[in-house]
């Protein structure tokens, strides 16, 4: 079992649930948590998200990590814009 380190808690993912997901999720690569629930109905849906999300990383996206770092880009130039009395170029 792996044990989640925030909570403190035991988590009930272990190797072989992982690959049960991983099984539904190679024999349709279009799935959603509510398929994947059909397909494995003793596990909750709240777990099957965590494993997909943390295990497979199909949560966490190219995108996802270029849109997180746009934005921290944006903060220091909305400062700068708003420290020049709303000029981004200083004249």
């Amino acid at each position: 079992m792996h044990y989640e380190a925030r909570s403190g808690c035991p988590s009930f993912v272990n190797d072989d649930l992982v690959r049960k997901v991983n099984e539904s999720v190679r024999d349709d690569r279009l799935f959603t948590v509510s398929y994947l629930s059909l397909h494995i109905p003793q596990t909750s849906r709240t777990l099957l998200y965590d494993i997909v999300s943390s295990h497979f990383g199909c949560l966490t996206s190219q995108a996802a990590a270029f849109y997180k770092e746009g934005i921290q880009k944006l903060v220091p130039r909305y400062d700068k814009c708003l420290n020049n009395g709303g000029e981004y170029v200083e004249i």
